[in-house]
């Protein structure tokens, strides 16, 4: 596919107050599979600005324009020309350029409708479209347009657009400290970045969840001091929240929307079938001993106010628990069909994520456990903290809660023992020499504490 079939011009303000319209713009660019453009792009200050605009609109199949901040500068008190100018210049190489020119489409918006007429009435007759100073409606006229292109047919809807737009938003200040950069002086180049590496590098499960890509490596793995490679991953941002984890309970109990995706009695009869592919764990038994699965996998603590706030790492489960709300969220994405696509990750795994190649003691490095990096029993909180609380502990990755607060299942067995399983982070309720990414706990599958709960790791490609 030719570059030009994927570039979007955006002639729009710049200016402070128009920052989180600009975001949504570039964003759902970015979301829609196309390449955002501006001049701003570029650092050579010795090329001519004009000369830019025009090599990027002659390089850019749409152009959006918003003319919806023309009123005069408060400082200068003059008007700002600039947007109908670089409108002016997209239409001109659209009416007198060549025949790839003549295919540009351009979407012009405006704040209030009509609004245009009374400063700029030689472009009536155009669609002006108008947003309302709405982000909402700013994406949905964004994302239609291009999906009117038909460049691409997997352009998802407005909705979806928006919400990932809001949980790109609620993540930007982590991404910036993690890459050292002020939100109050920050590049296009750097805005461009961070938008990338959100689309490329997180996805999110049916229920909203966080998941980061783990870039796959070699490194020396603690237990045994030999070098292990793990693939691309990727590690839910947090531990499995109460909140979340009560959607799974609910399902099972047959309320909320996934009843209409998935039958509770079809789940149960395919998690059945799974846990008899993996008999040696027992999953199957212990699935024949209790009818009513929304019993069998309740937290033991969920009417404890110490631990069953919504935003608190869900904890009281066993391991057959952890496993089956991870191949629940595999039938929601994959109809049943790979019951590995989210799973509990291996220790392997998590020790790369926790410590990476470099080996880091703990999560955030070298430096020993404080109360500001960690929930354990030095921090005397006398029960868990909610998820993402300790951002000067999470890992450069931006995984959150690797040390401290709740014990993590992992998906391996002790193979000397042949029953326990083990579990990898320490707790609330440990010292910290159990914080470090190389200690390991095992228990009993069936066990359930208010130390013990999981984080999921999504296996593949996102679709």
């Amino acid at each position: 596919m030719s570059p030009h079939n994927l570039n979007v011009f955006i002639n729009c303000p710049f200016d402070k107050e128009y920052i989180p319209f600009f975001d949504a713009i570039l964003f759902t660019v970015y979301k829609c599979g196309f390449r955002p453009r501006c001049a701003y792009e570029f650092d050579d200050g010795g090329q001519v600005r004009i000369e830019k605009i025009n090599r990027i609109i002659e390089e850019c199949c749409c152009g959006i324009h918003d003319i919806s901040r023309t009123e005069p500068d408060k400082k200068t008190r003059l008007p700002r020309f600039n947007m109908p100018f670089e409108l002016g210049l997209f239409l001109g190489a659209k009416r007198f350029g060549s025949k790839l020119q003549k295919s540009k489409v351009s979407l012009i918006l405006d704040r209030d409708p009509h609004r245009y007429q009374q400063f700029i009435s030689d472009i009536s007759g155009q669609d002006v479209k108008s947003h309302d100073n709405d982000i909402k409606k700013l994406i949905k006229c964004i994302r239609d347009v291009l999906h009117a292109l038909k460049i691409n047919d997997a352009i998802p809807g407005p909705q979806v657009i928006l919400d990932n737009y809001m949980e790109f938003k609620a993540t930007q200040p982590d991404l910036m400290k993690q890459r050292g950069l002020d939100l109050d002086d920050i590049s296009y180049a750097d805005k461009v970045s961070l938008v990338e590496r959100w689309l490329n590098f997180m996805l999110l499960d049916k229920l909203g969840a966080h998941y980061i890509l783990i870039k796959g490596g070699t490194f020396t793995y603690s237990l045994t001091n030999k070098p292990e490679t793990v693939t691309d991953l990727y590690m839910a941002k947090y531990a499995v929240t109460n909140s979340r984890y009560w959607q799974f309970i609910n399902y099972l109990s047959g309320k909320g929307a996934f009843i209409e995706v998935l039958s509770t009695e079809i789940f149960r009869q395919k998690l059945l079938v799974h846990a008899n592919t993996i008999h040696e764990t027992g999953f199957y038994d212990y699935l024949q001993g209790e009818s009513d699965l929304a019993e069998r996998f309740r937290s033991v603590y969920e009417k404890d106010d110490r631990f069953n706030k919504d935003h608190q790492p869900v904890v009281g489960v066993s391991w057959y628990a952890a496993k089956a709300y991870c191949y629940w969220l595999s039938c929601l994405e994959a109809g049943c069909m790979d019951a590995g696509l989210y799973r509990l990750p291996t220790e392997i795994e998590w020790e790369y994520t926790a410590g990476g190649k470099e080996r880091r003691p703990y999560p955030w490095g070298s430096s020993y456990p404080t109360q500001q990096r960690a929930n354990y029993k030095m921090s005397k909180k006398e029960a868990t903290t909610p998820v993402g609380v300790y951002p000067d502990g999470a890992t450069p990755d931006g995984l959150y809660d690797m040390a401290g607060n709740v014990w993590e299942w992992m998906d391996n067995m002790n193979e000397k023992e042949n029953e326990p399983f083990f579990l990898r982070g320490g707790s609330w309720d440990t010292t910290q020499d159990y914080l470090r990414c190389s200690v390991q706990g095992f228990q009993s599958p069936f066990y359930s504490s208010s130390e013990i709960g999981f984080r999921v790791v999504r296996s593949g490609s996102p679709s």
